[in-house]
């Protein structure tokens, strides 16, 4: 009877492996500011046993407000945003992260005045679990910290979601994380809601945009140096216009100041 009711057990959680499911996120992008206060956006990652897909800053997923809201949002004549201005910063595809936990690869891509597309090995995450506790909506949830590329995180992942998946880039922990936020909440994912299971098939793929022929996807190395020399450039043309405005001091901010990934 015992070795009967252990051949269900693995045939129930075979099936429960073999489906897709989908958390949401109320994603609070506050750069410049902390505390969780800025823009809020709609973000959702959908799971499979093996794989990751995390979409956030998509036109589809905002309201009609939202989305006129947007269109106020400055761009500079080079193409890149202020971030001062109020308004979401939306694309079609919006701002992707994959990960195949199989492979131990990972895609992403971001709006950054233009879309960049870089590829990476899956991250390693040296997680604390703790022991705090609390519920989620309908979930039981612990809280893990770690630190990665710059900034300490904080995770409330909740083991009644047996996959390793979360939001972003953030993974590695025995069950789904629901909630995550960095040590100055400049970044914070809420969660929202739960379906399990879908029955479509869904695709694990980084959607490109109509204009982004020829896409190449950068190592981490070299968006690292990207980073890097795009804020030298902003640098440097903000001395420029320093040289028209007498007692304008300009100011190289750092890296955690423009790209949730500061590598420091």
């Amino acid at each position: 009877m015992k070795k009967i009711s252990t051949i269900v057990l693995l045939t129930y959680f075979n099936l429960l492996f073999a489906q897709d499911g989908i958390v949401y996120y109320e994603f609070t992008d506050a750069f410049g500011v902390g505390g969780a206060n800025g823009e809020v956006y709609n973000a959702y990652t959908m799971f499979s046993k093996d794989k990751s897909y995390y979409v956030v800053a998509k036109d589809s997923l905002e309201t009609a407000a939202s989305l006129s809201k947007s269109k106020a949002h400055y761009q500079n004549s080079n193409g890149s945003y202020n971030k001062i201005s109020n308004g979401l910063i939306l694309s079609p595809q919006g701002n992707q992260v994959v990960c195949n936990y199989a492979t131990k690869t990972l895609y992403f891509n971001l709006q950054d005045g233009k879309q960049v597309y870089v590829k990476e090995v899956l991250p390693k995450f040296n997680w604390q679990i703790t022991n705090q506790k609390k519920k989620i909506a309908s979930f039981n949830c612990v809280l893990a910290t770690t630190t990665f590329r710059g900034r300490k995180y904080y995770a409330w992942y909740t083991p009644e979601i047996a996959v390793f998946s979360g939001p972003w880039k953030l993974n590695g922990l025995p069950g789904m994380i629901l909630e995550a936020y960095d040590e100055e909440k400049y970044v914070s994912w809420n969660f929202k809601k739960y379906q399990y299971p879908i029955n479509v098939k869904q695709n694990y793929t980084i959607r490109q945009g109509k204009k982004d022929k020829n896409v190449k996807f950068l190592t981490i190395d070299e968006f690292k140096l990207y980073c890097k020399n795009t804020i030298e450039s902003g640098y440097e043309r903000m001395i420029l216009i320093a040289k028209d405005y007498p007692g304008m001091t300009p100011d190289k901010a750092p890296m955690s100041s423009y790209y949730l990934e500061s590598f420091e």
